[in-house]
């Protein structure tokens, strides 16, 4: 299966979205977290902006893959070969909304890792980052987890310079 894009950047409006969908296998992480850094440079977004919702896409998506990946069909309780997620990126005003879509209903729950384990940091990770995070069910099946951060400026893509040095540079 390959990745599905769909991106949308008006440059007259103050909303601009991109989505993806990935087959749910662990390489579709790196994809998402491409696809999102890309996004929003494209967006003139901030390197620290970009910088936070690529490790919250790393973070969400490797959850999706792991822990809620369904196949489209809702068919069987484990992750087959036509499993998939859905990333949904969306600039409103000034806030980014990252969204990732799995096929399980079952919602994420933060955990405190212990000191030695690998896993179990990635929620902890993104209410560090996140101004929010909520999550719920998909009217389709599943369910969809969503941080929002907040945007260097309420001014719409288009109406940014495109290059402001730093002071002091």
């Amino acid at each position: 299966m390959t990745a599905v894009a769909e991106c949308a950047i008006p440059r007259d409006v103050d909303v601009a979205s991109a989505s993806l969908t990935l087959p749910a296998v662990l390489r579709s992480a790196r994809q998402a977290r491409t696809f999102t850094a890309t996004s929003l440079r494209l967006w003139d977004e901030s390197d620290d902006l970009i910088e936070a919702a690529v490790l919250i896409v790393c973070e969400l998506a490797t959850n999706a893959i792991r822990h809620g990946a369904r196949p489209p069909d809702g068919a069987g309780s484990a992750p087959g070969p036509d499993s998939v997620i859905a990333l949904r990126l969306t600039r409103e005003s000034a806030v980014l909304h990252i969204e990732v879509h799995d096929g399980s209903a079952v919602l994420p729950v933060p955990r405190t890792a212990a000191g030695d384990e690998d896993c179990g940091r990635g929620m902890a990770i993104i209410a560090a980052l996140a101004e929010s995070w909520t999550c719920g069910p998909d009217p389709g099946g599943g369910k969809w987890v969503r941080a929002t951060l907040p945007c260097a400026a309420a001014v719409p893509p288009a109406r940014r310079p495109a290059y402001a040095p730093a002071a002091g540079r």
